[in-house]
């Protein structure tokens, strides 16, 4: 019997390549017929700052899915729109709630295509968007993955990125170390359930260390002024200009507003895994939230996550060793560990988003995105004036929660045996 028994058929993919798709990123699809999406996202840079964005995408034609024909192209073609809406969105003064036909109708296929919502997710943005300098060396520890990923843009978007891909790779084999420690409380063999809490322990303790690393290349003051703005959702977007959300105009005539957040990593399956293994239950806010962000993940992620809340966790098992003072000396280890990392992004958080909040960003770029979340972060704390979320002043994530007391009791949920 295999030390997986209790997920369904299919999941085992997750075993070999965590939650990073099965084979590398397309660089490109290799169908002329989609250059037009491949021009305008080669060029958004310059056609944001240019404001020729949204004329060029309503002019551009509405492609038809039917010619993509392998699953990397699909993932391709979704990255490609997530990224080109974000933009036409969000590249102007006033945000645009109309998405036109060109994006609307073949993005709408394509999320169905991946049980996924049309909008900006940290699959789009993380997961599915990276390219491996050299990929014979692809199968290498993913410990050091963080030195053949690369990505288009300016250094600091790029090192923003890759870092959540590294974490993504650093923690592929801590979803097999999870389930063995499943099947070992199974066969209630607390030995080996205590041998691989100490693995996924340390490597636990390796992800945190790859988070650190978000600050050797990405400034604060980069990362907030000049990307940030662009991986906001359309919900809770009032003050943004936004009240309703967006519509997707699909030709039929019969849109409605609809709203979703932007890219978080609660949308990421590997940091949710931790929670529902370990046995980390949180408030009901937070963890009401937690569960919404699993709308925002792949379909066959979220249904990996679904069916991992039905096994029993590692908590429960330890409570019921309680005798076992090494098992439960370790699964306290473990948790450390797991407050450690929650600690290290509240830190991360203060400094690229909190503090920044206050800091004009002066004459350092003049794009009118970048001038909209200027004014609205130097008026934050004046009467009168507005946050960039909501008249109270409460500073929210790109998810739509008030930021730093979310974080707070995400990691304040992490807490030992016998003090709930």
């Amino acid at each position: 019997m295999d030390s997986s028994p209790h997920i369904r058929p299919g999941h085992d993919v997750f075993i070999d390549n965590g939650f990073l798709p099965p084979d590398l990123p397309l660089e490109a699809l290799p169908n002329p017929y989609f250059e037009p999406w491949e021009t305008i996202a080669t060029n958004i840079v310059s056609l944001v700052s240019t404001r020729k964005l949204r004329g060029a995408i309503q002019s551009m034609p509405v492609l038809s899915t039917e010619e993509l024909t392998s699953e990397a192209e699909w993932r391709r073609a979704y990255v490609l729109l997530v990224f080109i809406i974000q933009a036409y969105v969000w590249s102007e003064s006033t945000p645009e709630e109309i998405i036109p036909p060109s994006i609307s109708i073949p993005l709408l296929e394509i999320v169905a295509h991946f049980d996924l919502p049309p909008a900006a997710t940290y699959t789009g943005f993380c997961l599915w968007n990276y390219k491996v300098l050299d990929p014979a060396r692809s199968s290498e520890d993913p410990a050091n993955l963080a030195t053949l990923l690369t990505f288009t843009g300016t250094e600091d978007e790029e090192w923003f990125f890759l870092t959540s891909v590294a974490i993504e790779a650093r923690g592929a084999r801590m979803i097999s170390q999870l389930l063995r420690i499943l099947w070992a409380a199974d066969q209630n063999d607390t030995k080996a359930a205590t041998i691989q809490l100490q693995a996924f322990r340390e490597d636990l303790r390796g992800v945190t260390t790859v988070l650190s690393r978000v600050r050797e290349r990405c400034q604060p003051h980069v990362f907030y002024h000049h990307l940030r703005p662009f991986l906001n959702g359309t919900k809770n977007m009032s003050q943004e200009g936004l009240p309703r959300g967006v519509i997707f105009d699909d030709g039929t005539g019969f849109q409605e507003y609809r709203q979703y957040s932007g890219g978080s990593n609660a949308q990421s399956s590997l940091i949710q895994l931790f929670d529902i293994a370990l046995g980390i239950e949180h408030e009901p806010s937070a963890g009401s939230f937690m569960e919404d962000m699993r709308q925002y993940m792949p379909g066959d992620h979220r249904r990996f996550l679904e069916d991992m809340t039905t096994v029993g966790n590692i908590r429960d098992y330890v409570a019921q060793n309680g005798q076992d003072e090494e098992l439960e000396q370790m699964y306290g280890l473990a948790l450390d560990a797991l407050r450690e990392l929650r600690d290290v992004h509240l830190h991360i958080v203060t400094q690229y988003i909190v503090a920044q909040s206050s800091t004009p960003l002066g004459d350092m770029d003049t794009s009118a995105v970048n001038r909209r979340t200027d004014v609205a972060s130097s008026t934050m704390n004046q009467p009168g004036g507005k946050s960039q979320t909501n008249s109270s002043g409460v500073l929210r994530g790109t998810g739509g929660t008030p930021l730093i007391q979310f974080l707070k009791k995400v990691r304040d949920g992490v807490v030992g045996i016998g003090r709930r």
